[in-house]
This record gives structure tokens, C-alpha cells and sequence, in this order.
């Protein structure tokens, strides 16, 4: 689809990976998957990804280093970047590194869309990022 919005979701679970990737491109999306935070940090160089979904455990490089790689990379927070873990309990750090939302597994696909419809929402009238 040309001119559809990137995302780059980057998680080890691959049945949850292909999930998302699935549900995204119903709803039009161009959606590309990392098993891990190098590959998610070399795609998103390629890709250049409009928005990046991360899961913090993961092997090689964890979301939270890759973040700070992307934050590196392209500057804080010009990435929107939303957290998809199973530990709720690192939400604050992760703001403090400028994430756009935080999602807590299990989630519902429902809800993951809305977020990320709205951040594209924020983005596109020029709001800054929270």
C-alpha cells in the first residue's frame, strides 16, 4: 500500500509478532518484525519506521537499550516508540526515556490499534510527543 504508515515491531515471541503484523495490516498498515533489539536497531536505519512497537526481554539487545540506540540514532523521541511488556513495573523508567505509550501483556489488539491511531493523530497536528 504506498503512502501507508511503517511500523516496526520488534519481539522474540514470534507468534505474537506475526499476530500484531497481521492484525496492522488488515487496517493498512506496512508492517515489518524484529526477532530482537539489534535487528529492530539495523531495520529501523533501513526502514525507517514511522512508529516502533517493543518488547523489552529480548535476546541480543533488550527494548530497553535498543530504545536508548534508537533515541541515540534519530534523537529522543523522533521515533514514537510504544512498550509492549509483561513487566509494568519499568513504565516510568521507560517515559524518562521518552516512549510515546506503554502496553502491558496480555493486551487487546483493539486497544494496541487505538493507541497507536492516536499517536499517529498527535504526531500529524503537530502535537509533541507526552
Amino acid at each position: 500500500m504506498a503512502g501507508a504508515k511503517k511500523i516496526l515491531v520488534a519481539d522474540d515471541e514470534q507468534q505474537l509478532a506475526l499476530a500484531i503484523k497481521i492484525r496492522l495490516q488488515s487496517k493498512g498498515y506496512d508492517v515489518v518484525t524484529a526477532k530482537d533489539g539489534k535487528e529492530a536497531v539495523e531495520l529501523a536505519l533501513q526502514q525507517r519506521p514511522d512508529l516502533v512497537i517493543l518488547d523489552v526481554v529480548m535476546p541480543v539487545m533488550d527494548g530497553y537499550s535498543c530504545l536508548r540506540e534508537l533515541n541515540t540514532r534519530f534523537g529522543r523521541g523522533k521515533i514514537p516508540v510504544i512498550i509492549l511488556t509483561a513487566r509494568d513495573r519499568m513504565k516510568d523508567l521507560f517515559e524518562l526515556e521518552g516512549i510515546e505509550d506503554y502496553v502491558v501483556k496480555p493486551f487487546d489488539h483493539e486497544d494496541l490499534l487505538v493507541r497507536i491511531e492516536r499517536i499517529f493523530k498527535r504526531r500529524e497536528q503537530g502535537q509533541a510527543p507526552k
